[in-house]
Formats: C-alpha cells, structure tokens, sequence
C-alpha cells in the first residue's frame, strides 16, 4: 500500500531517509501513518540492482509548505482559507536492507528521491525486522502497533548467543512484573513446542520482594475472570490467541516463604499458608559464605579489624587451618544456630581464644557481638536454624517462587546469595540436568548497586558474567537502570524499557534507544513496553495482554477449575 515517496527536501542516507506522505492539495494524507508503523522503499542503483530498504516510522511532522509569519497565519485561517500548503513527512530509521542478488552483506546504499514507499504488513514485517532470520527460535513477545506478532530471538535467551534480561521502568506504572511473568509464560511455552528446544526443561527460580504478589500465580486473576465478556477482555483474549500463549496460571508451581519470628509462632510468614518454610544450617552458612554477608559490607571495608574477625571465624569454622579432618564436623556441631555463635564469643570460649591468638582486641570482639546480635533481632535466627529447610528449587520443567518480602534488607540478601550460590554451584560441577535456570528478581539495584563492592554484588557479577556458560540467566528488573552495576546490567542481551522518567533516560543505560523512542518511553502506557536484542538495528514498541494469573494477593480466583480461558 503506497504510502509516499522519498523527499529530497531532506537528506537521505542509507541508515534514515524522510517520507513526503501522499495527499491531495489542502488535505490530509491519503494513508496516514503511525509511529512504529513499518515501511518499504524500493529502487535499483546501475552497478547494485534492485535493493529494497524496510524502516520504521519514528517521527511524523506536520508543517506550511511555505513558513508563514503569525500574523499571516492568523488572518488566513480566521478567513477559513489556506493558501499555504500543508506538508506531512514521516522519519524512517532503518531496520534492514536487502538485495534481490540474495547477498548476504547487500550494499549500505541511500534511496533515491522520488522512489515510493510503501507500508509493510502480514508476512513481510517478518523480512523487515529480520524475524525470518530465526524462524527455528522465535519467540512472541507482544503485538506491533500494525498488530503483527514481534518476537525475539530464544538464542539470546536460552545462552546460545547471549544470555540476560533486564526490564526497567517507573514503579506501578511500567508493568515491570506484568511483563516479566509474560515473558515467563511465553518461554515456557514456545520451548515446549519447538523443535530446537523443546528437549530443555527450563527451571524458573522467582524471588518474591514485593507483599505475596507474586505468591499465586498458580491461579487465576479475578479481573481477569471477570474480565470475559468485556469489550477489553475479549481483546486480551484475541491477543493471546494471536501471539500462541495460552492464558492461564502457572502449573508445577511451589511456594516457599520464612517462618514466622519465635517470638510470633509457628508456621509461615506469607497469606500463603500452604508455603513450605525455608532456612540454612550452619554447615550451609559456612560451606556457601553466607556468614560474611550477615555483616554490613562498608563498614567491614572502613574496618580491618573487624573484617579480619570475620573472616578467620569463617576459616575457623570451614577448618582450613586443621589437619585433623574431623575437626570441621566437631566445631559445627557445637554451633547450631547463631546464639550459639555468641556463647563461643565469650571469654574463655573457642572462638573467643582463637579470634585473640591472632591478635584480634577485646574492642573488635565486642563489636563483632554487636553486629552479630543486631542481625539476629532483624531475622538472622529466622534463616539460621539447625537442621535448614533447603529449597528444592532443581525441578526441571517446575517454577520455584521465593518469598523474601517479610525479611529485612540484609537477611534478604543472605536469602538471594545463598539459593543462587547453591544454583552455581550445582550448575559447575555439572550436578544438575542441561536445562537451564532462570533467576527471577525485581529491585536488582538493591543486590548490585552501582560502585558496590559486596559479596552480593559479587554474586550477581559472577552470574551475569559467567552464568550463561552454565546456563544460568539472570531475568532482572529494576526502577531505574543507571543504579545498578555496570557490569551485570551490560550483560544483558535482551533489554526492556517500560514508562520511564526523562531524567533517567537521560543517562547513558538508554544509549540504545533513538531520541524518539526515549521521548516514547517517557509517555507509555501500562501494557506497552519498547524491547530491544542484538539482531535488531532498531528497539520496538510493543504491546501485550493484560496477565491471565494472579499478580496480586488480593486478585487471586479460588475456583480456577472450569474457568474458561
């Protein structure tokens, strides 16, 4: 459908070029385009035959013809005459060219002014924005604004290619979780019917930070029951039939939360009462370094004292030192939760005598008590406990959903450090299946921060930068991209922007978007978000459905047999 044809009122390159759209004289364009529409110019070069460029739309200006001074304007139009012509031109930004000689590296050539363009819909978006390049690896990731399904490339995903997926947008208004356990859905059901892939059984790993949101996803939303016979709920429902994800919770699904404080009573801390409690023993605290991680990382770097306290308690106790190989066991087993730790720091006691036979002060020891007494108040007894509550997160094919709401900052962290050390671990010594893992965590920022130097952080720069060769990939989501290390948030090969603030895409973490795509982000919708891969000469907008399962621990639908989806 023709569209225009190439301005030369502007100057045209191969990688963006300006659409004088046609119109009648003193009348809108005949087919006027949309932002994110996409196009195609066609013309032929001598020395390169025939050669097609496919673009997006990314600007649509709409001026006189001729420039008129205010008062010209103002009199004419008041007069209810133009004499001055309206010009409508659009801003196409390249997404691919291709030669009809089928060569693999077709010339980077401008079009020619004059050539017609037209706009691109059905099958042939696949062409322009390079989905046929994959055809064995798509994966559907939302609606185009034409309505075609876009998908992204499951090789950079799945650690083929690449590995990682950081979303980020405003909070409640970007659709971070939404859209994430979209992406969950999707993956998950496009890997169970592909022929690439389908042998992988992928394990999802789901931290749940935010209230008992994310604590029944195994059931049906009520807004989205109740949704069914509504002009929108059709239209989600036309959205999931046309991407090919089934609409409905997630099954092999379990759930796991904290117990509840000693001081509280039994069972879980989570409106999740079917939760099965979760801890760490003592063997586990030293065996995976998670003792470091009960203290406050800045003030163990300000104090050598006190970080060399630390650590030989942890050489002491992993009996580094011993020649005796018993002699681990014998000191773990006088330590079963971290009360006990405290007793062994009083005069006389084990951990007392070895910390001053290396000349650690009595002031060091006192405020090693201190510290330690201060993480048992805010919840350390609450993951600590003898015997350990281990999660069976290793399900192939299952989802694992982590609650750590009702924990403190630090104690959430020493909860994310230890089930992703336990993952790595597994996954190097080639333990686990060669399905790969994914972690799920909102408020990235909040475990590696930018210019932190923490265990934490640590962690999840050993992830994001070695994970992918053991199949570990990290699904991120954060506010704000720039507050997050460099290192882990460049590793990401597929990245997603929801609504965001001007002042945040200001910074260098948006680099990748077009001027016009961040002044987009700023105004996006709930239900819209703009992805980007690195097959992609362009980030695209999309949009997706309203999510079929609970996101909220007061949405969740009981009766979830029989609900037609």
């Amino acid at each position: 459908m023709k569209i225009g044809y190439v301005t030369g009122s502007s100057e045209a390159s191969p990688y963006e070029f300006y659409v004088r759209l046609k119109s009648e004289i003193n009348h809108p364009p005949d087919l006027m385009v949309r932002i994110g529409d996409i196009v195609r110019v066609d013309f032929e070069y001598p020395n390169f035959g025939k050669i097609s460029i496919y673009g997006v739309v990314t600007k649509i200006l709409n001026t006189w013809d001729v420039p008129m001074r205010g008062f010209e304007e103002i009199i004419t139009i008041e007069k209810g005459v133009k004499p001055k012509l309206s010009s409508f031109v659009a801003k196409i930004v390249t997404t691919r060219i291709v030669s009809n000689r089928g060569e693999m590296n077709p010339p980077d050539v401008p079009p020619i002014p004059g050539s017609f363009v037209h706009l691109v819909e059905d099958d042939e978006v696949d062409v322009a924005l390079g989905f046929d390049s994959f055809s064995d690896r798509k994966l559907p990731v939302g609606l185009l604004e034409n309505g075609s399904v876009a998908f992204l490339d499951l090789s950079y995903i799945l650690g083929e290619n690449g590995a990682h997926i950081n979303i980020s947008g405003q909070s409640g208004v970007a659709s971070k979780t939404s859209y994430t356990t979209f992406l969950i859905r999707s993956i998950i059901d496009n890997i169970r019917k592909s022929r690439r892939y389908g042998h992988l059984k992928p394990i999802f790993v789901v931290f749940n930070v935010k209230g008992d949101s994310l604590m029944f996803i195994d059931h049906y939303s009520r807004r989205w029951v109740e949704s069914k016979e509504t002009g929108m709920g059709k239209e989600w429902r036309r959205m999931y039939e046309k991407l090919g994800i089934l609409p409905k919770p997630f099954e092999n699904s379990e759930f796991y939360a904290v117990e509840k404080s000693e001081f509280v009573g039994s069972g879980v801390d989570s409106l999740r009462v079917d939760a099965k409690p979760y801890s760490w023993n003592t063997a586990d605290f030293f065996d995976l370094g998670l003792f470091e991680m009960i203290f406050d990382p800045q003030e163990l770097e300000r104090n050598s004292n006190l970080m060399l306290a630390v650590i030989s308690i942890m050489e002491y106790m992993n009996a580094e030192d011993t020649a005796n190989p018993r002699e681990r066991a014998i000191r773990r087993s006088e330590i079963s939760n971290p009360y006990e730790i405290l007793l062994k720091l009083k005069e006389g006691d084990s951990l007392y005598s070895m910390l001053k036979g290396i000349g650690i002060g009595v002031s060091t020891i006192k405020l090693l008590k201190r510290r330690l007494q201060l993480a048992i108040n805010i919840g350390l007894a609450r993951i600590w406990k003898k015997d350990g509550n281990k999660i069976d997160w290793n399900r192939p094919g299952g989802i694992t959903v982590i609650d750590i709401s009702k924990l403190r900052t630090r104690m959430q962290s020493i909860v994310v450090g230890a089930v992703i050390k336990e993952i790595m671990r597994e996954k190097e010594s080639g333990m686990l299946s060669n399905s790969p893992v994914f972690i799920v965590l909102d408020e990235l920022n909040k475990y590696a921060p930018r210019d932190e130097r923490s265990e934490i952080a640590s962690i999840f720069r050993d992830v994001s930068e070695r994970g992918r060769s053991f199949g570990v990939i990290l699904i991120g989501a954060e506010q704000t991209a720039s507050e997050v290390d460099y290192r882990v948030i460049t590793q990401a090969a597929t990245v997603v922007v929801g609504r965001q603030k001007w002042v945040e895409l200001s910074k260098s973490e948006y680099g990748h978007l077009l001027d016009e795509q961040k002044r987009k982000a700023a105004t996006l919708t709930q239900g819209s978000v703009i992805v980007d891969q690195p097959f992609m000469r362009v980030p695209i907008t999309v949009r997706f459905p309203f999510p079929a399962w609970a996101l909220n621990e007061n949405d969740y639908y009981f009766e979830d047999e029989g609900v037609l989806i």
